[in-house]
């Protein structure tokens, strides 16, 4: 675990929630957001995003915040229950 990455768990929806991670990548301004996804406290799988150009504050808000972001909450939803319309 690095001491500059961050963490974060949070209730997505209903009984799905999400340990994150947020680590630096390589590169100013890009980070790895590692989401690591539990259904009735049983693990569900593991996506991970890359943020690039987003400066700590920002990527650290959308790591905290994941729940509240539309195309990341769409993503996880297609890694768990397909594509939908």
């Amino acid at each position: 675990m690095s001491a500059d990455s961050s963490h974060y768990i949070t209730l997505l929806e209903g009984r799905l929630k999400a340990a994150v991670e947020l680590r630096p990548a390589a590169g100013a301004d890009n980070w790895l957001l590692l989401v690591h996804l539990m259904y009735d406290g049983s693990p569900a799988g593991s996506v991970s995003f890359n943020l690039h150009d987003y400066r700590r504050d920002e990527a650290e808000a959308v790591a905290a915040n994941i729940g509240d972001n539309p195309f990341l909450m769409r993503e996880i939803d297609e890694f768990l229950w397909g594509e939908s319309d």
